[in-house]
């Protein structure tokens, strides 16, 4: 059996999502969002879901500003409900990180991003529970929180559907077709063929095996990066906000429950590759124990928190720890992967640009810092901290 589409969107995670419903949005009305198990049944399922604003560069700082918008107004810009929550964040540095986050937040500010610089001991009024004692400055974020990536998914994918998208469940590629050096369509596990002219890679953390069905090489690894909940107790107090701790090396979400959401931000997801089926795999207490003494050490009266469980997540990541957002050598064949622990807090903006990419338009903030060609020759280099303040972390 054959059909025809006039896209293809190969993953149902927010990525794909998103763009099947920007896509639509522009009167592109025959698209196909084939997810081989389940809508956000891959990374996108297992974020926890920060939205910050602090990045390197205006087109970063541009896009989350847009897409914060957006969830703000989620209702009434796609419909459904975001989970967002406008809890605030705020960011920790080292006195080495200091003098880079300045001129990052020179920019934010040109761009309309609400943000201050806090000294150590400001702290106190916006959250006293840090500990402060090894900061050099604090940003402190009041519109930035949280959402749920899970909901965001369905609700693009909702949006997408009524707008005329198709989105299949339960239906793997399993082959790229070209002729020449353009797509043609792809092959499902279940032996349908479906032409199309335009395919995009939305596959998350199996972005590299999708790209390679269409013979193309993505730099992208994937790296494990376990996740932790703890339940606070209750002289704790109430919620707290999103905490980020670059200084020190963790981070903080908050939960409904009394309970909060840990990791690392120590840079070494690239050094744990993981093969992505191992998703959401329980994790043991003797890998939490050195990620919630860092935690111990950024909110003290969080070692008293009780463990509660804690998974393997994973981040898709390029070597510039930066998503990768343009179209291939094959043409048709375009990429919106490798997004290296942005990919839902840029999601709302990461699908109107690919959208208008896509139908020749011109996106609203440049795509150049995002193309694939970027890495050929000597590629750029970063770490997921430099990927905020866009120069080497001290400590």
């Amino acid at each position: 059996m054959r059909r025809a589409a006039d896209v293809i969107v190969i993953g149902g995670g927010v990525t794909g999502a998103s763009i099947a419903f920007h896509l639509t949005s522009l009167g592109v009305r025959d698209v196909r969002v084939l997810e081989r198990r389940f809508l956000a049944a891959g990374g996108t399922g297992r974020s926890v879901g920060i939205i910050r604003q602090l990045y390197p560069t205006p087109e970063t700082s541009a896009m989350v500003l847009r897409s914060l918008r957006v969830f703000q107004r989620f209702a009434d810009a796609v419909g459904g409900d975001a989970g967002y929550v406008a809890c605030g964040a705020l960011i920790g540095v080292s006195r080495a990180m200091r003098p880079a986050l300045e001129a990052t937040l020179a920019v934010q500010r040109a761009l309309g991003i609400r943000a201050e610089l806090l000294e150590p001991a400001e702290l106190l009024r916006v959250e006293p529970r840090i500990d402060a004692s090894g900061l050099g400055a604090v940003l402190h974020e009041p519109e930035s929180g949280y959402g749920d990536p899970t909901a965001v998914t369905h609700a693009f994918a909702d949006g997408a559907r009524r707008q005329g998208a198709t989105i299949e469940q339960g239906v793997e590629v399993v082959a790229i077709h070209r002729r020449g050096d353009r797509v043609t369509g792809v092959t499902t596990a279940g032996g349908e063929s479906i032409d199309a002219p335009i395919v995009v890679n939305c596959a998350g953390l199996w972005a590299g095996p999708v790209a390679r069905l269409a013979g193309v090489e993505l730099p992208i690894v994937v790296g494990r990066h376990p996740v932790f909940i703890v339940e606070r107790d209750a002289a704790f107090g109430g919620p707290h906000p999103v905490y980020l701790d670059l200084a020190g090396g963790a981070y903080v979400r908050p939960e409904t429950g009394n309970l909060t959401l840990t990791g690392s931000l120590t840079d070494d997801e690239t050094e744990h590759p993981m093969d992505p089926e191992l998703l959401g795999r329980d994790t043991g207490l003797d890998e939490a124990t050195p990620v919630l003494e860092r935690t111990g050490r950024a909110l003290p009266r969080l070692a008293e928190a009780r463990y509660r469980q804690g998974y393997a997540g994973a981040f898709d990541i390029t070597p510039d720890w930066m998503p990768i957002l343009d179209e291939s050598p094959v043409r048709g064949f375009w990429i919106a992967a490798g997004m290296s622990g942005h990919g839902f807090k840029l999601s709302p903006a990461v699908g109107e640009m690919m959208a208008a990419l896509i139908t020749r338009g011109t996106p609203p903030v440049s795509a150049l810092p995002f193309a694939l060609a970027r890495f050929t020759g000597v590629r750029p280099e970063g770490t997921f901290v430099a990927s905020y303040l866009g120069a080497p972390e001290g400590r």
